[in-house]
């Protein structure tokens, strides 16, 4: 039985369109949906740890942080934070959801390694 590739897709460009408003009251728009979201991010992970840790206003874990190809250019942290931020700050959709889904987002972006 093969597996499919998940439909979610993040471009680099997507990390841009997150508004100030957004910022300012949250936002659900690139997180991807929960079936699509693999089961390691869903049980937990460097990635989701980092979130977790964003989430409740906890020390980051020590870690590095390398940008993937096409995400490497000098605006992407800025607006991975943006991005980060606002999806954070939404109240939609559940806790789970929310952490799970943008550990994965984070991981389409960089690669984490431990410091």
């Amino acid at each position: 039985m093969s597996q499919t590739a998940p439909a979610y897709n993040l471009t680099r460009e997507s990390l841009n369109t997150i508004t100030d408003a957004e910022i300012a009251f949250g936002t659900v728009k690139l997180l991807p949906p929960y079936a699509e979201v693999p089961d390691d991010f869903k049980r937990g992970n460097h990635y989701t740890d980092v979130m977790n840790c964003l989430f409740f206003g906890k020390a980051l874990p020590e870690i590095e942080m390398e940008f993937r190809e096409g995400f490497q250019d000098n605006e992407a942290p800025i607006q991975l934070n943006r991005v980060v931020s606002a999806h954070l700050r939404s109240f939609a959709p559940k806790h789970e959801h929310k952490i799970a889904g943008l550990g994965y987002l984070l991981s389409l972006v960089c690669v984490l390694h431990p410091a």
